[in-house]
């Protein structure tokens, strides 16, 4: 088990559990005590944003087609639970708004934009529905964060990354992104103390075994995104 202190991110919900990216693995991350819910966000073709990983349906759900292409009524109409099993059958992929309803009262919304999205219309949609410290918007894509921090002076934003680069803590400095969230592969002590002397707080993603999440954790890792968020839970909720 991880120390108590490293924090146990859901990703995609619970998404051993669970279908990914829907209300039911987010429901299942929180009975298993995840401090955060990790969620990836695009727009369909109404502008409205979705939680969905893939830019298409095909892999998730029962339908075909590009989320651009598909309005949220088309989105509706498909199944998006019955591939993981079929108790799951008729789950169906969310809105953001309605993510953040099963969610924020309890854990910690963490936004990955698959997309650049107005920061004004994400904004609205946040201050509606959680308060400031509720949320962290997270990218692979640095000018997603730049324009996130022009209009969202105050946001929590973080810097995804599948590879080392050493200018990866300086850019993160300079966006304001307090975390760098990287791959496991990417991980050492070394890198880990590049980003703490800027400042910047290290997540990795996504060990799946105890035995991953524990070096994870013994190296300095702060943030675990993990498809079983019940390997890091609080001492006190173990069994």
């Amino acid at each position: 088990m991880a120390n108590a202190a490293v924090m146990a991110i859901a990703h995609r919900g619970a998404s051993a559990e669970a279908p990914e990216n829907t209300v039911a693995a987010f429901d299942e991350a929180l009975r298993l005590g995840a401090r955060a819910v990790e969620m990836d966000v695009r727009l369909c073709k109404d502008g409205i944003p979705v939680i969905l990983h893939d830019p298409t349906v095909d892999r998730t759900t029962n339908g075909t087609g590009a989320v651009a292409d598909l309005t949220r009524l088309d989105l509706l109409r498909f199944d998006a639970g019955s591939w993981k099993h079929p108790r799951f059958a008729g789950t169906r992929i969310p809105l953001l708004t309605e993510a953040l309803q099963a969610v924020s009262d309890d854990a910690i919304a963490v936004l990955e934009l698959k997309e650049r999205i107005d920061p004004k219309l994400l904004l609205r949609i946040l201050d509606d529905f959680t308060a400031r410290d509720r949320w962290i918007i997270l990218s692979f894509e640095y000018d997603i964060l730049k324009a996130i921090r022009k209009e969202m002076p105050h946001a929590a934003l973080g810097l995804l990354s599948d590879a080392w680069e050493p200018e990866l803590p300086e850019r993160c400095t300079a966006v304001g992104a307090g975390i760098l969230a990287l791959n496991t592969a990417a991980l050492n002590i070394e890198r880990i103390k590049s980003a703490r002397e800027h400042h910047v707080r290290v997540w990795t993603y996504t060990p799946n075994d105890a035995g991953s999440v524990a070096a994870c954790a013994a190296i300095g890792v702060e943030g675990i995104i993990t498809d079983h968020p019940e390997l890091i839970r609080p001492a006190a909720n173990r069994s």
